[in-house]
C-alpha cells in the first residue's frame, strides 16, 4: 500500500489506530480507521462527544470516537480529497462561464470538476479568481464565483491536466461528438 494512503497514530488511551484510505464498494475513496487487528470502520468526520468524565473530540468512527490528534484526521482527509479530486481528470474539460453585472463581467472558462493539489499546482499560474457578487444588479447569465481560466490560456490549461482530444474546446467547437455520446458544442 501507498505510504501516503496509511497513517499510524495512537489514541488517547496509547492504542494504536491506523488511518488508511481506500475506495469503497462504489469505487469511492474513503478513510477508514483499523483497530488492533484487522477490523475496519468508516470513519464519518471529526466530532465532539460527551462522556462521563467530559466532552471529548476525536473522529466519529460508529461505535467508536477515536482520540487521536486532529493533525492525524487532517492529514487522512487531504489524502482522501486529493485522490478522489484526480479520478476527476478522467472526465475533465474546460465550461464556458458567463455573467455580466453592473460592477463586474465574468466571461471564460472555468474547470468541470475540481483537480488535486499536485495538477492545480500546474494550472494555478493560467488562474484567477472571480466573484460576480460583487454586482449590485446582475444584468446577464448567471452568478459565478471561483476561478477561470485567463483569456488565450485554455490550450495550455487543457495540455496540463491531460484533457482528452474529444473534451478539448477545438474538439467540441469543430461539433466532434466524443465516444461516450457525451454534450457537444455546435458552431
Amino acid at each position: 500500500m501507498d505510504e501516503q494512503l496509511r497513517i499510524e497514530t495512537r489514541d488517547r488511551c496509547g492504542s494504536a489506530v491506523t488511518l488508511v484510505v481506500e475506495r469503497d464498494r462504489h469505487s469511492v475513496f474513503q478513510v477508514y480507521a483499523r483497530l488492533g487487528g484487522e477490523e475496519r470502520y468508516l470513519c464519518h468526520g471529526w466530532g465532539t462527544r460527551r462522556k462521563e468524565d467530559g466532552f471529548r473530540h476525536g473522529i466519529i468512527c460508529p461505535p467508536h470516537l477515536l482520540e487521536v490528534p486532529r493533525e492525524d484526521w487532517e492529514r487522512a482527509l487531504a489524502v482522501r480529497e486529493d485522490l478522489r479530486d484526480r479520478d476527476n481528470l478522467e472526465h475533465i474539460r474546460l465550461v464556458k462561464v458567463f455573467s455580466r453585472g453592473d460592477k463586474l463581467v465574468v466571461d471564460g472558462y472555468t474547470l468541470s470538476a475540481r483537480v488535486d493539489r499536485q495538477t492545480w499546482s500546474g494550472i494555478a499560474p493560467y488562474m484567477r479568481e472571480v466573484d460576480s457578487g460583487v454586482n449590485d444588479e446582475l444584468l446577464e447569465g448567471d452568478h459565478f464565483r471561483g476561478w477561470i481560466i485567463d483569456r488565450g490560456q485554455e490550450e495550455t490549461v487543457e495540455r496540463v491536466l491531460g484533457v482528452k482530444p474529444h473534451n478539448t474546446l477545438r474538439a467540441r467547437a469543430e461539433g466532434e461528438e466524443d465516444p461516450e455520446g457525451q454534450d457537444r458544442i455546435r458552431k
